[in-house]
């Protein structure tokens, strides 16, 4: 009897030490319901190479809703210096797909640092590539960043997103086009 419960007991341990490793990703657990986080925005029109109506935002996302492998929140996008804003609601889940009342935007603010390509796609599901490991500063603050791209040679489009490697927290994003270049910068978090 004890050789048939020392047999189960290493059948056991090796089914348990061969199990896949996680391979999808999750959402960090720092992303709870009531979480604020906001971005410094620019945007601006190209035309040979010159722009114009330049205009910057403060956009400001709550956390409405953390469920499984989705988040929920509302975006307040407003203009510097202007009563112009609108407020967005969307939903992304784990492996960076969103949907939002506004085509093209999410509020998503983060990767799964542990699987960042597998967390994030482009407006219309372009999937990115990792392209550098750096420290990253900004606003006075300092952070591991991880550069992540996609490009797009055939139609001049390129987004560029940044992230603390330690946390997930998307800290620069950008699209830029032939037409047009968008930049956004984390500005704060508040966990409430």
């Amino acid at each position: 009897m004890k050789g048939l419960a020392f047999l189960l007991t290493v059948i056991l341990a090796l089914c348990v030490s061969t199990a896949p490793a996680q391979t999808a990703a999750t959402i960090p657990a720092w992303v709870q319901p009531g979480l604020v986080v906001a971005y410094d925005g620019v945007s601006a029109f190209v035309r040979n190479g010159r722009f114009s109506q330049g205009i910057r935002v403060v956009m400001t996302t709550r956390v409405t809703s953390v469920s499984g492998n989705k988040v929920s929140g509302v975006t307040q996008v407003q203009t510097v210096g202007s009563p112009i804003g609108g407020r967005h609601s969307w939903t992304c889940t784990a492996a960076g797909n969103c949907v939002s009342d506004m085509g093209g935007f999410s509020g998503k603010f983060w990767v799964d640092p542990a699987h960042p390509t597998d967390s994030v796609r482009g407006p219309n599901g372009e999937p990115f590539s990792v392209v550098g490991r750096g420290p990253y500063s900004y606003g006075g603050r300092s952070w591991s960043g991880v550069t992540l791209t996609y490009q797009n040679p055939a139609t001049g489009w390129q987004y560029l997103l940044i992230f603390d490697s330690n946390t997930g927290l998307i800290l620069a994003y950008s699209e830029t086009s032939p037409g047009q270049q968008v930049h956004t910068y984390f500005r704060s978090i508040n966990r409430r």
